[in-house]
């Protein structure tokens, strides 16, 4: 957007000028003109047509101007656009501020523009795309992973790819975004169907895929299918091409979770090494005992002490090898 009126050169007015007729006049047609007067109010324009066209102060240039005079005077030659033209009323409206390319009406949300950053905020980018007026791009729609702080990354004057993602004519607000819109909307994504992806980082608890949509969805460690499964840099690296089955899709919390269980080849799922649990050692249990062997003991020895104690009263006592029992 031109910043200050274009003045050609100064000289006087000269008579006999091609006359422009109204009706060949249309908004935003660029003509060229002397200027004839200065007033308080703006400046008049004799640009060949029937009737000298009017730039209002508001319209000399994107800034405020205090006094006309400081901008134009009698004589100069400048270039203008038009405005308004109302041949009814029998008014030609001019402007020195160039008129943009784009209209409100074709900044639609997803359309993509390359602009130019004009100043870097730590709150985001205001960047000009030709519109009505300057887009701003808020940090957290600078990267998709997340937000950044664009001060040290950008600097006016960088030329970047921007998407609109809303523009109000009534608050002459313009909202933009470097994260390229999804491909794959929300209402696409259906549980159990497959879907291709890129991998785009990988945890120790998942990895998240890239698949087109507006975030990037999860693969859960137990959603791989592997048993034993610790790391899974074992099975995923960042880049790679996988199919999963979609198991969840939630718009509101802006969540998509997939599954690998089934769908890898043997040899991409195996983690290496198998993981081999240690079963700590258990006692030995006691050998069980003969049967009938605690009661022959018992006996032998109540007999032994029976034997023992008729001895201790001089009692005649067998021997005790003739007492055994067979």
């Amino acid at each position: 957007m031109e910043t200050s009126p274009v003045i050609v050169e100064q000289q006087e007015e000269t008579e006999g000028s091609v006359r422009v007729p109204l009706r060949s006049l249309r908004p935003k047609m660029q003509v060229e003109g002397l200027v004839t007067a200065v007033t308080p109010a703006g400046a008049f324009v004799d640009i060949g047509s029937e009737i000298p066209g009017f730039i209002h102060i508001s319209q000399l240039a994107p800034q405020p101007i205090l006094r006309v005079s400081d901008v134009l005077k009698p004589g100069d030659r400048v270039i203008a656009w038009v405005k308004q033209v109302n041949r009814k009323k029998g008014l030609l409206s001019l402007t020195l501020i160039r008129p943009a390319s784009y209209g409100w009406g074709q900044l639609r949300p997803g359309r993509e523009f390359t602009g130019r950053v004009t100043r870097v905020e730590p709150d985001g980018l205001f960047v000009d795309i030709d519109a009505p007026v300057e887009g701003f791009v808020p940090a957290s729609q600078i990267r998709k992973e997340g937000r950044v702080d664009p001060t040290g990354l950008f600097h006016p004057g960088d030329e970047v790819r921007v998407w609109v993602v809303s523009a109000s004519r009534r608050e002459r607000r313009l909202r933009l975004t470097m994260i390229p819109p999804p491909s794959v909307r929300w209402e696409d994504l259906k549980v159990g169907e497959l879907i291709r992806g890129k991998v785009t980082r990988v945890e120790k608890f998942g990895a998240f895929v890239d698949i087109g949509a507006e975030r990037d969805a999860l693969i859960h460690i137990s959603e791989f299918g592997v048993r034993n499964l610790k790391d899974p840099a074992e099975v995923l690296q960042e880049g790679q091409e996988i199919e999963a089955r979609i198991i969840l899709v939630d718009p509101e919390k802006k969540q998509i979770r997939l599954s690998l269980r089934g769908l890898l080849p043997v040899k991409e799922v195996e983690p290496g090494v198998p993981v081999r649990k240690t079963v700590p050692s258990r006692p030995a249990p006691p050998p069980e005992p003969v049967e009938g062997e605690e009661e022959l003991t018992v006996m032998a020895y109540a007999l032994k002490r029976a034997l023992e104690e008729a001895r201790a009263r001089g009692r005649p006592v067998p021997p005790l090898e003739s007492m055994s029992t067979n």
